[in-house]
């Protein structure tokens, strides 16, 4: 399940090129239950030494021109964005929050709710494929040590296979913090070989912290429940910070 939010604006909209940490915020604070704020906020769902938010939200959609020397993005309003999470009661909550919002800063920019669309999450079959097209990045990573005995993070490449399995990977954790439901030998791909042409490379700076990820469009197939858990929840890591929410084409 999804929310799509409508936000408008008497003026024009400016907003750092780095904005996710702001569109965070905006969600946090539209919530209006305090214990399920602080639980996101705070723990979230955990498997072992992961911990998961369970929700992602996509990029600003609007009309929109970017200053390449101030890095800056200037929209026209209206603006949009979605935000989906598998956890219903997490966005019946967010709904009346954001609903009984009378105005709201993102940056510096004064806004407004226009409307709240409610999207049901799609059906998923197992004996077929879907083309999605990216909302907001897609990322998977692993951390390495370096031979001095320090950290190095390796953000992988859609055309290397260690891509589709650390998504698997990440999918199966997410079915067992959320659900208790082990996933382990359920099917799942991510595939992007016939549409390498057509996915680029994109770089956040996610309060300091630089993150790899991809846009574009790819193909995915495998379990209902794995399907319908990446449609949900987002597909690889770093969801909750404006990452791996997709749109099925």
């Amino acid at each position: 399940m999804r929310l799509n939010v409508v936000l408008n604006s008497e003026n024009a909209i400016k907003l750092p090129i780095n904005y996710q940490h702001m569109l965070q915020g905006f969600i946090y604070k539209a919530l209006t239950d305090e214990k399920m704020q602080q639980f996101l906020h705070n723990h979230g769902f955990s498997y072992e030494k992961r911990i998961f938010k369970l929700f992602a939200f996509s990029r600003l959609m609007g009309n929109s021109i970017y200053n390449r020397e101030k890095r800056e993005i200037l929209f026209s309003p209206p603006i949009s964005f979605c935000i989906s999470s598998p956890w219903t009661e997490f966005l019946q909550n967010l709904l009346s929050g954001i609903i009984g919002l009378d105005d709201l800063f993102l940056g510096h920019n004064n806004l407004a709710v226009g409307e709240v669309l409610i999207e049901e999450t799609p059906s998923f079959h197992e004996d077929a494929s879907y083309r999605i097209s990216m909302l907001s990045p897609v990322t998977a990573y692993s951390t390495l040590y370096t031979a001095e005995g320090g950290k190095k993070t390796y953000y992988y490449s859609p055309m290397e296979k260690e891509f589709s399995q650390l998504i698997r990977g990440n999918l199966i954790k997410k079915g067992s913090a959320f659900l208790e439901q082990d996933w382990s030998e359920l099917p799942f791909s991510i595939d992007s070989v016939n549409e390498s042409k057509r996915v680029r490379q994109v770089t956040v700076n996610y309060k300091a912290t630089v993150i790899k990820g991809w846009m574009g469009n790819f193909v995915i197939s495998g379990h209902p429940l794995m399907l319908q858990m990446a449609y949900d929840a987002g597909i690889g890591s770093k969801n909750s910070q404006g990452f791996g929410l997709f749109d099925c084409i």
